[in-house]
């Protein structure tokens, strides 16, 4: 069993229907500007399984009307199109057979007199071809067959989806991993959040081993060789995540698991310690870095993830803005994990405004969709192939083109000066924050040496530009290294960020006095949000948000930035003379 298509209908701003497909594609990257819809497509597509109705404190199941038009009287509808063989379905009604018979069986000891619900399943099994389209209106929650055209009891259908593929949904900044977990004194009907990640660690360690149980266990040994296994394969499963992304240089980190027995709740604590030769350190969870806190929510959800059992290949996840807290290092290989995860587990959906994850290396073009909001409202959703593409929108498509490494300019005409800097958010920053002309294009690379390889380019296609390098020590290395290949006079054109002091300064460091955090709160963002989220938000917000955002820059800031927009000028002009005296030769 597997899902083929999601069409979304009157959820929130989707009025028109708008379709996912899921049949032939496992990786599927959304992109569009700042409040396009992408975060609502996901969360639509999540509304369908009633199994994560309780989780997110609900908001995706009740906050489902569209604002901009008030007076719509048509339900919100999310509907999927599942491929369904005949012993699959057979396996369906065989268990919703056996779960009827069992509340029969219960309510006789209740006294209570339950009449359970008849269902010709062989009716219904031969009018199958393989196929079936479900619906579920978001307003009552309840279930129908569109195709075939058959009626079936909602609680058959809850049946069916309750044997299709899981839905995850991962949004790094609804759900931060905790300390300490409170464990009941019994194990409730159905269990939620961490608590039930980590009930399902322990039951991946051994099946017969269960949080539960744990509590009720008096040996103290038998506790701690309890514990202690599945520190082991919690450990195996961080230690190679961890080796993978090369978060950072420190010592080695381990999970250890401590039981509070003595307290009411009973908790189970989450202790990470950092292991520097013999030494060792302890920390809450809470005290390690943000970057951290993303790895260790991301594994824990992938690895184990409550509701995934079984064979987990159709799995379909649900990333929002996956490794916002990852340098960009980290997030190159997150795309190569998110690619790996779709070919292994399931299908993949996520939105970024991260061209490191959009390495075309592991990211086929045909697979991405851009999201956009219509005049009238409705967003929609349109897989890179089809759109059409235009100049005046080419801020909704430059993270794709930042991606494959198309060189800007390439897309402008040829009297357009390039400015050529080291990354994504340096031209977010410029374009943002420096006083230059609108038409002049600000081209961005990888690293301070993509830097050096554009300006063979640049070059070759006798283009007007200047070359501006970080003020570290790459950045002048890098500097350096393009005055002795390209000789005195085409140095002339290259310059690097004013200098602070004796320090370095990246673009990062251009903005002082809290300004990031002022700017950070003016997009809702969480404290912990980083310069690169922050950047990127504001760069694809409305121009009415970006003016606010310009008016809390701090006297000291709008100086940094008068002073790269005087370099910017100066040098473009140096390399305006110089190109108009090599034209006269």
């Amino acid at each position: 069993m597997r899902y083929k298509k999601f069409t979304i209908q009157n959820y929130r701003g989707i009025t028109n229907p708008l379709a996912i497909d899921v049949g032939e594609n496992s990786l599927i990257p959304i992109i569009g500007i700042n409040e396009c819809g992408k975060t609502t497509i996901l969360q639509a597509i999540y509304c369908f399984d009633f199994i994560n109705d309780k989780e997110y404190k609900e908001k995706h199941i009740t906050n489902t009307l569209n604002l901009y038009q008030t007076s719509d009287a048509n339900p919100p509808l999310i509907s999927a199109s599942i491929e369904l063989k005949v012993k699959e379905l057979e396996k369906v009604f065989e268990e919703f057979n056996q779960s009827e018979v069992k509340k029969v069986e219960e309510s006789k000891k209740t006294g209570k007199n339950y009449i359970p619900k008849s269902v010709n399943s062989n009716e219904l099994i031969n009018q199958f071809s393989d196929s079936i389209e479900i619906q579920r209106d978001l307003t009552t929650l309840e279930y129908s067959v569109i195709s075939p055209n058959v009626e079936i009891p909602n609680a058959v259908i809850k049946e069916i989806i309750r044997h299709a593929p899981y839905i995850l949904y991962n949004d790094d900044f609804m759900d931060r991993p905790p300390n300490t977990i409170d464990i009941p004194d019994e194990k409730p009907d159905s269990l939620k959040d961490w608590l039930a990640i980590f009930e399902r660690l322990f039951n991946a360690t051994n099946p017969n081993y269960s949080l539960f149980s744990l509590i009720q266990e008096d040996d103290e040994r038998r506790r701690l060789s309890i514990i202690s296994d599945v520190e082991e394969v919690l450990n195996k499963k961080l230690s190679k995540a961890w080796k993978t992304f090369l978060l950072s240089n420190h010592g080695a980190l381990y999970v250890k698991l401590i039981l509070r027995r003595n307290e009411k709740p009973i908790k189970l604590e989450i202790q990470i310690i950092e292991k520097m030769g013999k030494r060792e350190r302890f920390f809450d969870v809470a005290d390690r870095s943000k970057g951290f806190l993303w790895f260790f929510n991301f594994v824990m959800k992938l690895e184990f993830n409550p509701k995934v059992v079984g064979n987990t290949k159709d799995t379909i996840f649900l990333l929002d803005e996956p490794g916002s807290y990852l340098h960009s290092t980290a997030q190159e290989k997150l795309c190569n994990k998110i690619k790996e995860i779709s070919e292994k587990s399931g299908v993949v959906i996520y939105c970024t405004h991260s061209h490191h994850l959009l390495n075309p290396d592991f990211i086929p073009l045909n697979k991405v969709y851009i999201v956009e909001k219509e005049r009238e409202k409705n967003i929609k959703a349109t897989p890179l192939p089809q759109i059409k593409f235009k100049k005046d929108n080419l801020n909704a498509y430059q993270p794709i083109h930042d991606a494959l490494q198309i060189p800007s300019f390439d897309l402008y005409d040829s009297t357009s000066k390039i400015v050529a800097v080291e990354g994504i958010y340096d031209k977010y920053s410029i374009q943002l924050f420096c006083e230059i002309n609108n038409h002049i294009v600000i081209l961005p690379g990888t690293n301070a040496d993509s830097i050096v390889k554009n300006i063979q380019y640049l070059n070759g296609f006798s283009r007007i530009y200047t070359a501006i390098w970080d003020n570290d020590a790459e950045g002048r290395d890098k500097l350096e290294k393009a005055r002795k290949i390209f000789g005195d006079i085409e140095s002339e054109k290259f310059d690097k960020l004013p200098a602070k002091g004796l320090s370095d300064r990246k673009m990062e460091q251009m903005y002082e006095n809290n300004d990031l955090e002022k700017i950070s709160l003016l997009l809702d963002l969480p404290k912990e949000a980083n310069y690169e989220k922050i950047i990127s938000m504001l760069f694809f917000s409305k121009k009415s948000k970006i003016e606010k955002a310009k008016s809390l820059l701090s006297k000291e800031t709008k100086e940094n930035f008068s002073i790269l927009s005087d370099i910017i000028k100066k040098r473009l002009k140096i390399a305006e003379e110089l190109n108009q005296i090599s034209l006269e030769k």
